[in-house]
């Protein structure tokens, strides 16, 4: 970065605290949450949900992406320390969830799931598709979309 070690280490204490800090800012949701609140409320229903599973699967990407290069330099995992260590965290952002549920606002009533059902599944799904090692070409945010609303069944057969 250009940054002498020092001036690096003068911010940052420990090597362990700089990690932390990365880590933090690569998890941070604050842009995902601004860019799914920019989504123009005024699209049909199936498009702002597209828009809304693009900018997730860009954070994704960007997520796997740091992990991965994190794993070829031989970097360890980070660590959770502290209350409720050993146990396993939620992976849902209740601010990332909040702005999708907004996302689907009045639609609600058109689905036959809760909506923080329709929103978890479309969480699986965009991880799912963004995952480089799931051995299935990447789904787009509109074929995600797809089998969410529509289901996987063709009209016409029960």
């Amino acid at each position: 970065a250009g940054i002498a070690e020092g001036t690096v280490f003068r911010a940052f204490g420990t090597k362990d605290e700089l990690v932390q800090a990365c880590a933090a800012a690569v998890f941070d949701t604050t842009g995902v949450v601004a860019s799914l609140r920019g989504i123009d409320s005024g699209l049909a229903f199936d498009d702002r949900l597209e828009a809304a599973v693009a900018v997730m699967q860009r954070w994704v990407e960007r997520i796997i992406g740091v992990l991965g290069a994190l794993h070829q330099a031989g970097g360890e995992p980070v660590r959770h320390e502290g209350p409720g260590h050993g146990r396993r965290k939620p992976m849902s952002d209740p601010a990332v969830d909040a702005a999708f549920l907004d996302l689907i606002g009045p639609d609600a009533a058109s689905l036959r799931l809760p909506p923080q059902d329709v929103v978890n599944i479309l969480a699986h799904l965009t991880l799912a598709s963004a995952h480089p090692m799931l051995p299935v070409r990447s789904m787009t945010p509109a074929e995600i979309v797809s089998v969410v609303l529509d289901g996987t069944r063709k009209e016409g057969t029960a």
